[in-house]
């Protein structure tokens, strides 16, 4: 074996090395909170969102967080929904939180229950945006609230992450099922999740 066979063996080894040390590091964490069965008791419902296929289509995993934030509000009558996600895909039409709004509405959520967060385009700026306008509705500071936020069960664990570093000091969840491609959601989680936020880069 040449000595350039060696180093590209022993290069592809340690990446490889790496990137199940990281994995063994972080996923436990991530399927460990995507198997809890969140459905924390709130204030303010955060659901955020997710992609849009088309114009207006909310894609499987969306019209599953959509379904539970229609559940949960039916039965929490008293809680407030802050629908998450702006317009800034090419063919998209409306913003995430108009398509979720409007899918609350359709359900028999009243409209006063519901506060739009129309610009962001990561889960960072999910949290980021819509804190303000929920501090402004309710004339309190965060920190006095319960906020919560809904997601898919894949994305519990690094979504917390986020809603400790946007301020929340006391996380609460309301979590949905992932719908079919559940590996490629979790697969995606760490490289998304370790790769860049353990580093502390926020783009999803």
């Amino acid at each position: 074996m040449n000595k350039g066979v060696k180093i590209l063996l022993g290069v592809t080894g340690g990446i490889a090395g790496y990137f199940l040390v990281t994995a063994g590091a972080y996923l436990p964490f991530v399927i460990k909170d995507a198997n809890r069965d969140y459905n924390d008791d709130c204030e303010y419902l955060m659901i955020l969102g997710g992609d849009i296929i088309g114009a207006d289509t909310p894609s499987p995993q969306l019209l599953e967080r959509m379904k539970a934030a229609a559940v949960y509000l039916r039965e929490h009558p008293e809680v407030k929904a802050v629908p998450c996600g702006g317009c800034f895909r090419p063919l998209q039409k409306k913003s995430e939180a108009q398509i979720i709004a409007d899918f609350l509405v359709d359900s028999g959520i009243d409209p006063a229950r519901i506060i739009k967060e129309d610009k962001s385009t990561t889960t960072f700026e999910n949290f980021r945006f819509a804190l303000p306008l929920i501090e402004k509705d309710s004339g309190r500071n965060a920190d006095c609230l319960r906020i919560a936020f809904l997601s898919s069960s894949y994305h519990m664990h690094r979504a917390g992450i986020i809603a400790k570093r946007c301020g929340i000091k006391n996380v609460l969840r309301v979590s949905c099922k992932t719908p079919g491609e559940a590996f490629k959601r979790f697969a995606r989680e760490y490289f998304v999740g370790y790769e860049l936020l353990y580093r502390g880069i926020f783009i999803d």
